[in-house]
């Protein structure tokens, strides 16, 4: 049907594939809009697999903006998708022609809330710090570092090689990326990898288009570089690129496609497109933030925008809240024009990350460890999820508005029948504590009436009593 096969020896899963192989289809035009998919029962009776399967591909291909769902009608190709722009991209891609890899430590970091009996804190951005793996993390560590013979001298300011391959292998297997490991360029966290981006290319660049709300910290780095900030809305369907008519000379983009914080919002791949064409247009470059993209919740994790792009968008990733942030360990993956350019300003600058963390890391990802914590985690956090959208529905019924909550571990909730929004940081006197979407506004007064709950460092035991708390809060001095 359509050409698609599945490879059942393949390590990516038949989801995954059939997400591949349709996405594919629409790009190069051969899907064209408009196109009637057969249902998912016809779909996985021909093809062989699990209804589930084909139901949660399709599910996920909507989420994406590739197809559209019709109630009583089936399932269609989406309207708005340029046919060929897949195809460029395929055409600049690199495998990186390597063997791909096969498929905790110091003190406990406290808790995110002391139950009961103290506050309950609804913290964003922290993973579950009591289950990183310490020990095999120290063992790992150990190891690395007495057999660093070499690591203990300046070594090669991209990263060490052996961590940039299993990161370039591992890319390919979780996001279907294709890059080569000299493309990679290892970073003291995400942090870093931002503010290398703001200074090597601030020659070139003098302003920066940023999504609005957003993380603070991103317009921070920006601003101290001496960048003019242009924030863009956020919807529902992530930053409204298609209202930026074109991209004058000197001006980056920053976008968080998969997962955008705090609104939770999925950038469709129409935006994407268009995002990409204003890149090429204007010779300018996205840098995407892919901050929480090995945690998506419901289908399978969405292709970077990268791989629309590859010589346009500096793709971002980190280990923070996939491992811990106290590791501050991530990786830059460049555009091949760029990637002289940024070793030559980190060799000037000495910014280097250390050799045997790099090793340690590089063997923990090789011996599959990373992926089994990610799955691990996976159900943790679908759990955590699953018990706060219950207790939200339990104590505030329709009331609340939930958004955002397919991937990574937070999500929006909006309080839109408010008389007059509560000053969020006075919930701590109830004894819970939230962030307002508010304090990541750089236009404010237009969110005053939704919060942010992270469920990633909190005690599943605290999170009803926490809901229960913040509804006697909103109740009150809402």
């Amino acid at each position: 049907m359509f050409g698609i096969t599945l490879d059942r020896s393949s390590a990516r899963s038949a989801t995954a594939q059939l997400c591949d192989q349709i996405r594919r289809l629409i790009e190069i035009g051969e899907l064209e809009r408009g196109t009637r998919l057969p249902s998912t029962r016809n779909l996985a009776k021909e093809l062989g697999i699990a209804r589930n399967v084909a139901i949660e591909a399709y599910e996920q291909l909507i989420a994406e903006g590739y197809l559209v769902g019709r109630i009583g009608s089936g399932t269609f190709v989406a309207e708005g998708i340029t046919p060929g722009i897949g195809l460029r991209a395929a055409d600049t891609r690199e495998a990186s022609g390597r063997t791909e890899a096969a498929a905790p430590a110091g003190q406990d970091a406290p808790r995110a809330g002391d139950g009961a009996g103290g506050l309950i804190r609804f913290d964003t951005g922290v993973p579950d710090l009591e289950r990183f793996p310490r020990r095999r993390w120290a063992r790992y560590l150990k190891e690395a570092a007495e057999e660093a013979e070499g690591r203990y001298d300046y070594r090669d300011v991209r990263g060490e090689e052996g961590l940039r391959r299993e990161i370039a292998a591992f890319l390919h297997r979780s996001r279907g990326m294709r890059c080569d490991p000299d493309r990679i360029m290892i970073v003291n966290g995400s942090s870093e990898g931002f503010a290398l981006v703001a200074r090597t290319l601030k020659p070139q660049f003098d302003s920066v288009c940023l999504e609005d709300p957003t993380i603070e910290i991103t317009g921070h780095i920006f601003l101290q570089s001496g960048y003019r900030i242009e924030p863009v809305p956020v919807d529902e369907s992530g930053m409204r690129v298609h209202e930026i008519g074109t991209l004058p000379p000197g001006r980056l983009l920053v976008l968080t496609p998969s997962h955008q914080y705090p609104t939770g919002s999925i950038l469709p791949i129409q935006r994407r497109l268009h995002a990409v064409q204003l890149a090429e247009e204007a010779d300018a470059y996205i840098m995407e933030d892919d901050y929480d993209g090995d945690f998506r919740l419901k289908g399978v994790p969405i292709p970077p925008l990268y791989t629309l792009g590859p010589e346009r968008v500096i793709y971002a990733g980190t280990f923070s809240k996939t491992l811990a942030p106290g590791l501050r360990l991530g990786f830059l993956v460049l555009p091949r024009s760029l990637a002289g350019k940024f070793a030559a300003f980190k060799e000037a600058a000495n910014l280097r990350t250390p050799a045997v963390l790099q090793a340690a890391l590089a063997r923990f990802i090789r011996d599959g460890h990373l992926e089994r914590h990610i799955y691990r985690m996976r159900a943790v956090y679908r759990t955590r999820r699953a018990l706060l959208i219950e207790a939200l529905n339990r104590h505030f019924g329709g009331r609340a508005v939930i958004r955002g909550d397919e991937a990574g571990m937070h999500l929006l909730v909006e309080f839109p029948d408010l008389d007059a929004a509560p000053e969020w940081s006075r919930s701590a006197e109830y004894g819970v504590v939230v962030d307002s979407v508010e304090d990541y506004c750089l236009q404010r007064g237009f969110r005053t009436r939704q919060i942010v709950l992270g469920y990633g460092n909190i005690r599943e035991e605290d999170i009803e009593p926490g809901i229960e708390r913040l509804s006697r809060f909103v109740r009150e001095r809402g």
